[in-house]
This record gives C-alpha cells, structure tokens and sequence, in this order.
C-alpha cells in the first residue's frame, strides 16, 4: 500500500490506493453569522430535532462533526476527477439558464427545481434527522468502532458485500450510512434492501430511491390515474410493484438529510449527509427536497440543475463560498454526499463526494466519521450504460 499526503494527491491528480494520517482543513469561526452565499443567504447551522413530515417543506440542521485524513482507492484533485463529463447522465438537451422548469419527454423529469411535481401526494418525505449511534460502549481488546457512509450501491447486491468484507466489517463494532440511491439499475435492488436492514445501515434517499417510493405510495393508494412524472413499466415501477412492506418502511425511514454529530467527528464538527448536494446559496435550513436528491451544476444564474453541461459543480461553488469564511479556528460542517459518479470520488475541504461508480463496475467508497480516512474498493462490472442517469 502507498502513502501519500492528500495534498500531493491533489497535486498530481492521483488515482491509486493510499492511505493519508491527516487532512488539513484551514479553520474557520463557527459562528453561524457568518455568510458565505452569491445570493447573501444566511448559512445558519442550527440543532434541531428530526422533522418527519409528508409535504416536501424544509427541516432543519442539528449541530454535529467532518473529517481529516483518507485511506482512499480514488482521490481527484480540487477540479473534480472526471472519468466522463456524460456519465451518469441521458443524452443531454440544451439547457435553460433561467429557473425554468424543462421536463424531458423520455424521461418526464425536471431539469430544474419545479415547484411541485404530480406525485408529489406519495413522496412521504422525511425532511431531516439527527444520527444516534447505536448503544454500548467499547470493550477492553476490542478495535474503534467505525462509522461507514458509503456512496451509491444501486441494486450492486455483490459491490456492497465485497466492500463489507474488503474492510472486514464487524456488525458488532461498526455502523453504515448509505448515502443514497440503495435501488434500481443494479440487478438486485431489493436484496440490497434486505442488506442494509440486516446490517442497521442508516440511509439517505436517493432520486432513484425517491422514484420507487412514489410509485410504491401511489401503488398503494389504490387510485388510478398514474401521475404524469412517473414512468409506467420502468425499473423504479417493477421494483415498487415487488416491494414488501418491510422493505418499503425500510426505504422510507430515510431522510432527505442525516446529521452526524459532531462528537463522534475527528474534527468535531457536524457531518451533513445527503445524497445529491446543496443550493449553495440558499440557508441550510431552506433547501429544497428536490435539489437535495437531484442537484449535479448551479447555472449561471443561480438555479439549480441536475445536469452538468452547463453552470459549475455544486460542490466548488460550495467550497469557495465556505473557504471565505475561513479566519481561526474549526469549520463548522462538511457535506457529504453521493449521486455524481461521472465525477467519481470528490474529495474537496468542505465536501466528499463517494458515488465512484460501484454499478458500473468501478468501485464502492465510504468515508469513516472518526478516522477521516476513505475506502474505495473494486466492484464487479454488471454490464451497465454508465451514461443512463
């Protein structure tokens, strides 16, 4: 195994296996007056309490921790590792750059937030919660417990358990959290569900897994009119139509956002998971349900878009606001998040981005709360378009 310092990484724009002892993040006052948003939005990190709630309304954000240094598998530098700027993405159309709703034909998805979508009604979100660490302490002789959060796993049954036995996974000792999108294109989506709640995997919903719940809440509403947003006979619908009851509780439980407490964090700051990303200039506490499980780029506008041909990366436009907060001391959050495997492992001061691939035959990787280090380890090739968003 090598070992080198994720500053050279970045430097040399590496893609190897390392293992990295610490990562420099400049400090930063936590004080949530400051301001870091284009649109002067307040980025106010405030301690809240889980808000479930069946309307796609806002919640908000407990105080909690982030990261410093990477045992990783993959580690791009500062402009986003790009192993295909279309992948995970459809044939691109050309896109608005005002917040205008455009709703492609194949896939009846908006590339921009809408202000409500048909399905809606079956969403069921849970807007926010705070992660509690499962009971008990450690034991004399016993190893660190490890806190996994692991980038999308998509119906990859054989990725998500050859990277539990790559980093020799003990139920006992070990807690994950799926960063989203557990469902769909991958063989065995469900499998995978049965997977997480064996193991107690904490989760995130994903826009993947957002479909497959519309479908299931509008399945089991018994009504007959298919909302115009949901696609009859696709992936998402069959996996609905097989889901148990169990298996969708399971699925539902997952919030749009999942706060690590900053106690368990070897920066001791507050970790917010999500699957997609953030409006970096909206205040946490107001983004939008949509752009959480879709977000990719921010057009030049401003407006959110789960495309990338146009706009820049949400995750740089995230770190250079939150870098000019930077005075003394600690930041006060880090993000991260899945969903963009045409950027693979993002690894940035502020943010981890970990959907690096795995259904398509590249690689599953998790960040570790208390270590700060990263895994990424190989998965099996399924076959897959990795241009299919």
């Amino acid at each position: 195994m090598l070992i080198i310092s994720l500053d050279h990484a970045r430097k040399l724009g590496l893609v190897l296996l390392v293992t990295i002892s610490t990562l420099a993040i400049p400090g930063i006052d936590s004080a949530p007056s400051h301001r870091f948003s284009k649109r002067s939005a307040d980025l106010a990190v405030s301690a809240s309490a889980s808000a479930s709630l069946d309307l796609p309304l806002p919640g908000f954000f407990a105080n909690g921790p982030p990261a410093a240094g990477f045992k990783a598998a993959e580690i791009g530098d500062d402009n986003d590792q790009q192993q295909s700027e279309d992948e995970e993405e459809e044939e691109e159309e050309d896109e608005p750059e005002a917040a205008v709703v455009v709703i492609s034909k194949a896939a009846k998805q908006p590339d921009t937030p809408p202000k409500s979508l048909p399905s809606d009604p079956y969403a069921h979100y849970t807007y926010e919660k705070p992660y509690v660490p499962a009971p008990g302490s450690l034991q004399p002789g016993q190893k660190a417990r490890r806190t996994m959060i692991i980038g999308d796993v998509h119906g990859s049954l054989a990725g998500l358990n050859g990277f539990l036995k790559q980093v020799d996974f003990d139920a006992k000792q070990d807690e994950v959290i799926l960063a989203g999108d557990l469902v769909a294109k991958g063989p065995q989506s469900l499998e995978v569900i049965d997977k997480a709640r064996e193991i107690q995997a904490r989760c995130v919903r994903g826009n993947h897994d957002d479909k497959v719940l519309r479908w299931k809440g509008f399945l089991d509403s018994k009504k007959k009119d298919i909302p115009s947003d949901l696609e009859e006979n696709s992936d998402h619908h069959e996996i609905a139509k097989k889901m148990s009851t169990e298996q969708y509780q399971y699925l539902l439980s997952c919030p749009l956002i999942l706060t690590v407490p900053k106690e368990l964090s070897v920066k001791k700051i507050p970790i917010h998971v999500v699957h997609a990303g953030i409006d970096p200039s909206d205040n946490m506490s107001k983004q939008l349900p949509w752009v959480l499980v879709n977000v990719r780029n921010i057009l030049k506008d401003g407006t959110p878009s789960r495309k990338k041909k146009k706009g820049e990366g949400w995750a740089q436009l995230f770190n250079d606001f939150h870098s000019k907060r930077v005075k003394q001391g600690e930041p006060d959050f880090l993000m991260v998040y899945g969903h963009d495997a045409g950027r693979s492992l993002n690894v940035k001061k502020w943010s981890i981005g970990l959907d690096s691939g795995c259904v398509y035959g590249r690689k599953l990787s998790a960040y570790v709360v208390e270590t700060g280090q990263v895994y990424s380890v190989n998965c099996p090739d399924l076959g897959l378009d990795p241009n299919e968003d």
